[in-house]
């Protein structure tokens, strides 16, 4: 019988193959254990299988896509919450912004194996509403904040920290309500970060002409604490499971059925049936010959994300462009990403293609785009290969997380996806000053978008390298 070393999980229900009687058979981790052949039965559908992909699940992903409007929203118009800041404060130096910056990005990103350890221990609501409370109360702080040094802290650490407890936590709930949609939820929840860059600077431009920075502030931190209340309603789906039994079980009584009934407790025991573990660090990740895959994928791909949108809007007034026509650029880039997100969440739940290679075809594309951007001074051209940029960042968000899933199982997500987001939290401190360097040195930005196009399109040949890297170290893997 043919033995296959499949620790990449296959629709995460079985990670071990079977073996002949007495026979060791390999598992997650390299671990082996022995095992008895025993027959195989249909597994009957339990209540938590029902629950999965309907329902009070879609619920679950609108409250993801608001909430990611409001923290995305913040992150990608913070330029203007900078300016005005620079005129409320009028000695900040430009040092000092750059801390801000750094603590806000850094935070955001470099947190993320943390935070997705303690919604693992705590649950993932708990660990959301903390990241909330957080991000309105450094808003609220920053009302009394007489310097930048202090608002570093408030708009900074503490914004960054809260909003990687949202973000990660939700990477963390979206495979329990999800299965056989997670695709397209995926899709439908990180709509919500283009949508809200391009929304939230015409929403804070009237409120600082009008009410000015301070009470913007206070403003601001009602508006993320109204999130808490919509993040009440991401309940543990344990909860949500026993809450389904209890009514299943009281309509059962009703119509005092004897075969019906112990049929309801069968699946309830059924359903009852322990998952496996999450777990919170998983450093074995780290000698996953696939997992390293990503990782190379990761280093790439933050040579143009997040920052390319500003390098194009420098790019854009250094050839002339107006502050108008830059912010019909960006905002015209945020709802085609957040288009194609959708769009690509709605074919990959139609099985029209594979994620891998719709994940390999959109950043080798994207690539493509970024470096042809400053040939051109043109608006329309530059529109168009900034277009076709967007397909990396469309094609990263529609997918990574699934094919995390997909390749190393749900339990492990936290750690899957926490360590690539702490390693591009830490890239997006180095890329930002060498690309600006190269525009120095050149006096051009030719250098600066080739780099990002190069980056992009490594890391899709990244991914694309996995059959070949499965086949050396005789991984016997399935692609989705």
């Amino acid at each position: 019988m043919e033995t296959k070393s499949n620790f990449l999980g296959v629709d995460n229900k079985a990670f071990e193959e079977e073996t002949i009687e007495g026979k060791k058979k390999p598992c997650i981790g390299g671990e082996t254990v022995l095992s008895e052949v025993k027959p195989q039965q249909p597994r009957p559908t339990t209540t938590a299988d029902e629950l999965k992909d309907t329902g009070y699940a879609w619920l679950v992903v609108a409250v993801m896509f608001l909430s990611n409007v409001v923290t995305a929203g913040y992150i990608k118009s913070f330029g203007v919450i900078y300016n005005a800041v620079e005129i409320a404060y009028p000695d900040t130096s430009a040092t000092a912004g750059g801390v801000v910056v750094a603590l806000l990005s850094g935070c955001r990103n470099g947190l993320a194996p943390v935070v997705g350890a303690a919604a693992v221990q705590f649950g993932a609501r708990p660990v959301m509403i903390f990241g909330i409370v957080l991000c309105s109360g450094g808003l609220f702080a920053s009302f009394f904040c007489n310097s930048v040094a202090t608002l570093a802290i408030t708009l900074g650490a503490m914004m960054g920290t809260g909003m990687c407890a949202v973000e990660t936590c939700q990477i963390v709930v979206m495979p329990e309500y999800f299965r056989n949609k997670k695709e397209l939820a995926n899709s439908i929840r990180v709509a919500g970060y283009p949508l809200g860059g391009a929304a939230f600077p015409f929403f804070l431009l009237p409120f600082f002409e009008y009410f000015g920075l301070k009470l913007t502030f206070i403003i601001l931190s009602a508006l993320f604490a109204q999130l808490a209340v919509f993040v009440f309603l991401i309940r543990p789906f344990s909860t949500h499971v026993k809450m389904a039994e209890v009514k299943k079980s009281r309509k059962e009584k009703a119509s005092k059925s004897i075969s019906n009934g112990a049929v309801a407790m069968d699946d309830s025991k059924l359903s009852q049936e322990k998952p496996i573990k999450a777990k919170k660090f998983d450093l074995k990740l780290f000698l996953n010959p696939i997992y390293l895959t990503h990782i190379g994928m990761i280093v790439g791909f933050s040579a143009a994300l997040p920052h390319a949108q500003y390098f194009v809007a420098v790019y854009g007034k250094a050839i002339g462009f107006s502050l108008e026509q830059n912010s019909i650029l960006l905002a015209y880039q945020a709802v085609l990403d957040s288009f194609t997100r959708l769009l690509l969440g709605y074919m990959l739940d139609k099985k029209i293609f594979k994620k891998t290679h719709c994940f390999v075809v959109c950043l080798v594309v994207a690539g493509i785009g970024t470096a042809m951007i400053p040939a051109s001074t043109n608006f329309w051209v530059v529109m168009f290969t900034f277009s076709i940029f967007s397909l990396g960042s469309s094609g990263y968000f529609a997918n990574i997380n699934v094919i995390l899933i997909d390749q190393f199982g749900e339990h492990n997500v936290a750690s899957s996806w926490g360590f690539i987001r702490m390693i591009q939290g830490i890239l997006n401190f180095l890329y930002p000053p060498l690309l600006g360097y190269l525009v120095d040195v050149t006096g051009s930005y030719y250098l600066t978008f080739l780099t990002m196009g190069i980056g992009l399109t490594c890391a899709g040949l990244s991914i694309a390298s996995q059959p070949l890297v499965a086949r050396a170290a005789k991984i016997d893997m399935i692609f989705y």
